[in-house]
């Protein structure tokens, strides 16, 4: 009976410990960068900072709260939007399309190390852009988004420390619902005359 008793609480126990890990890595996983992200879209006027809850909204919005060239491999581009929609088809169907493929050899095999690869570039370059923006120097950002593929709780917590930071967008530093969520351009001519009032 004792033994029976002893087995039970012991089982009891490790599944409490693994239920407290589970909390602790949904916390960790979801909810810090939630919060932080939904901070950071606040303080940047995004016309839709919610989205960081939502969880493909919070890859959306990671990609696009960046105001920068989206650069890697041979891609140059400004449409964040659409790397963040790549990435997310990509991660969620590439395994099952490359499974199918993986009837030809060596071929099936390619393309899962290349699906790896890019998926790990993608991501790279989203926790770059928005550390970049967030006020972190161009060696700090890179060390974090290396380290936050292979350890994602780095990430979070770095967007955690960040959040209350101002982004750097530029000029005019913030986004705007009239321009939905593009930040505004500065589009005043310079004259001899504002020259002289910013001299004076």
């Amino acid at each position: 009976m004792i033994a029976i008793l002893s087995t039970l609480l012991s089982y009891s126990f490790v599944i409490a410990i693994a239920s407290i890990g589970g909390v602790l890595a949904f916390v960790i996983s979801y909810l810090i960068p939630a919060i932080a992200l939904f901070n950071m879209a606040t303080k940047a006027g995004h016309p839709y900072p919610w989205l960081a809850f939502i969880p493909f909204a919070q890859t959306y919005l990671e990609f696009t709260l960046p105001k920068k060239q989206f650069k890697v491999f041979f891609i140059d581009t400004d449409q964040r939007g659409l790397m963040a929609v790549i990435t997310l088809l990509a991660a969620n169907f590439g395994t099952g399309i490359i499974a199918g493929l993986n009837v030809i050899p060596v071929f099936g095999q390619l393309l899962d190390v290349a699906l790896a690869f890019f998926l790990a570039a993608f991501n790279w370059r989203k926790m770059y852009d928005i550390h970049k923006t967030y006020g972190a120097d161009e060696e700090k950002a890179t060390i974090i988004a290396v380290i936050g593929i292979f350890i994602p709780a780095v990430y979070s917590i770095f967007l955690l420390l960040e959040m209350n930071n101002e982004p750097d967008y530029g000029f005019s530093n913030y986004q705007t619902k009239e321009t939905e969520g593009e930040y505004e351009e500065v589009t005043e001519e310079v004259t001899e005359e504002t020259v002289e009032e910013v001299t004076e």
